[in-house]
């Protein structure tokens, strides 16, 4: 055919147009790598249009023909080649897509499910590949779908519509899906001579025309053409019937319009188209995302300072409770200083040398019943620290059940993978659970017979060793008892062995500061004891915070940086993208 040799005329890629194929590769690339960094969360068929747009560069120009069923394409394919190689009906024909290539011999080959690749020795197929979809608004809906799968592939997009019946509302919408993907379409209005008015062709044209350019932002080529017509007047020979078929400008199209530059620059336009549409989809996904990462973010730092502020308030909280064991002591001490000065003297020597009597008037009149109001003041501190941090639980439950009350905004993105809005959402859920475990079985006695475990030894060991299951009470009055006996024994001995004024108020004095010291060494002890415990509590329950949500934020950290990543590389490859694509169409 004489078109199949114009077409090949010119046809090695000139020293400019590999150069921008080459740079195009290197963006592409790019942009591969940077839709990498979503993992799973790229959709599968995104991926898989890119992938073939990307090998269809090198490919022969691929000319893919579509439109409703029954509108005339496998016609207009046969009429095109002169030959009929695709069968013709009134019902759908094609369930499967048909990619005629050139070969020596007629040859078909199904290469992938629902792709039959055909060979035949037309001139026309030298140059360029066609491509016979299944029709639009067919029974199957499968087929539809085929067609709309494969239109990314394509370099030009010549859509066939039927002149009784031209661009439908299944057309319209089958269009509006694939001209995201910035296709070059041209309309061919098939069964033109079954109009046999000049004024009611004219209509079909400007209809088809005005509603194409509604929807694709520009005035499209309409070309109206018989393909029974031309087929015919191919075999006979008939130039004028050949005339009156309008494949004369489809012929004028493919020779003039659609030269090589043409089509080299649609070769190249159409993995770019691709490569943009992903680019900006993705881009606004990483933006979208990193916006509800920001949420998580907030709900980390909310939670980290709610932690900082327990952490504050039960320090402040613990000084009054504190104080009251201070006084608890204070008082203790003024009772001992005035035994000592009723005790220790010159005529009261024989009640000192009987120590049973002397200790346990101490015990009495001096130790009486702290120690059982210093054991029912730690319990006080001990039900105050399990109290809080259960309330503390209770706090970080409710909070985390209140966000997840955005869990239905993640399905704004859910449709390009649902591996960040499932991993997010398991992972924030994940602390609800620990937190309300931690709550539901939350054994207060338990808790508190631990903690009082802890405080007792904790605060036991600074002052004697060995403390074990008693109380602190009970080791206060051990620790003071023990003193006074000291103090008394050693005040016995000295009476026996000398007796004078001089002695006895020297040694009440040394009794009252070593008591005072003994009581001041104990209220230190005791209070860095308890202080101790408190920040474990406190640093305990922490912890256990942190390690419950400690997954979550290092999901939110990587996410941020994988997105931000991501998002800056979709931006730089997206650039360029323009950039060469404005290189292109200018």
């Amino acid at each position: 055919m004489v078109i199949g040799k114009l077409l090949r005329r010119n046809r090695i890629l000139g020293a400019r147009e590999a150069e921008i194929r080459t740079r195009e590769r290197e963006m592409l690339d790019r942009l591969a790598s940077a839709l990498d960094r979503f993992g799973g969360d790229v959709d599968p068929s995104d991926r898989k249009h890119f992938d073939q747009a990307r090998e269809q560069l090198s490919g022969l120009f691929l000319l893919v023909i579509a439109g409703e069923f029954n509108s005339g394409k496998s016609s207009f394919i046969n009429a095109l080649i002169g030959e009929r190689v695709l069968p013709e009906g009134v019902t759908p024909t094609t369930d499967r897509i048909n990619v005629l290539k050139w070969g020596e011999e007629v040859t078909e080959e199904l290469v992938e499910a629902y792709l039959l690749e055909r060979t035949h020795p037309a001139d026309l197929l030298r140059d360029l590949s066609i491509v016979d979809t299944p029709g639009t608004n067919a029974v199957l809906r499968e087929h539809e779908e085929l067609t709309r799968d494969f239109v990314p592939r394509s370099d030009l997009v010549l859509f066939v519509t039927s002149a009784d019946r031209p661009f439908t509302e299944s057309e319209r919408g089958f269009l509006q899906q694939i001209r995201a993907w910035g296709k070059k379409i041209v309309f061919i209005v098939n069964k033109i001579d079954i109009l046999s008015a000049e004024s009611d062709r004219a209509q079909v044209l400007a209809f088809v025309k005005e509603n194409g350019t509604a929807l694709l932002g520009e005035a499209p080529l309409v070309l109206p053409v018989s393909a029974k017509m031309a087929m015919a007047s191919r075999a006979s020979g008939d130039e004028a019937t050949f005339a009156a078929s309008g494949f004369p400008a489809v012929d004028d199209y493919l020779l003039n319009t659609l030269d090589q530059q043409e089509r080299i620059r649609l070769k190249l336009l159409n993995p770019l188209n691709v490569g943009l549409t992903l680019a900006s989809k993705y881009k606004e996904t990483a933006f979208e995302r990193l916006k509800v990462l920001a949420e998580d973010v907030a709900t980390l730092q909310n939670i980290d300072v709610q932690l900082a502020a327990f952490h504050q308030e039960m320090l402040k909280d613990f000084g009054p409770r504190l104080g009251r064991l201070d006084a608890l002591l204070s008082e203790m001490e003024v009772r001992g200083l005035n035994f000592f000065d009723e005790t220790i003297r010159i005529g009261k020597i024989r009640e000192l040398m009987r120590s049973d009597d002397v200790r346990r008037a101490f015990e009495r009149d001096v130790v009486g019943d702290t120690p059982a109001k210093i054991d029912e003041e730690v319990g006080r501190i001990i039900d105050w620290i399990v109290e809080r941090n259960l309330k503390l639980w209770q706090d970080i439950t409710s909070y985390i059940e209140r966000r997840q009350i955005s869990r239905h905004r993640d399905g704004m993105i859910g449709e390009v993978g649902a591996g960040f809005s499932y991993n997010r959402q398991a992972l924030l859920g994940s602390i609800g659970s620990a937190a309300r475990e931690v709550v539901s079985g939350y054994n207060r006695e338990a808790e508190a017979r631990k903690l009082a475990e802890e405080v007792r030894g904790g605060a036991g060991t600074t002052m004697i060793a060995g403390v074990g299951a008693i109380g602190l009470g009970t080791l206060v009055a051990t620790v003071i008892t023990g003193a006074a006996a000291d103090i008394t024994g050693i005040l016995m001995a000295t009476a026996l062995a000398v007796t004078g004024l001089y002695i006895i108020p020297a040694r009440r004095r040394q009794a009252k500061q070593e008591f005072a010291k003994k009581v001041a060494d104990l209220r230190r002890q005791l209070n860095d004891g308890l202080t101790r415990q408190v920040h474990t509590a406190v640093g305990d329950s922490q912890e256990k915070v942190n390690e419950s949500i400690a997954p979550y934020r290092r999901f939110v950290e990587v996410q941020q940086q994988q997105l931000n990543e991501a998002r800056s590389e979709l931006v730089i490859a997206e650039d360029a993208l323009l950039r060469l694509k404005t290189e292109l169409t200018t």
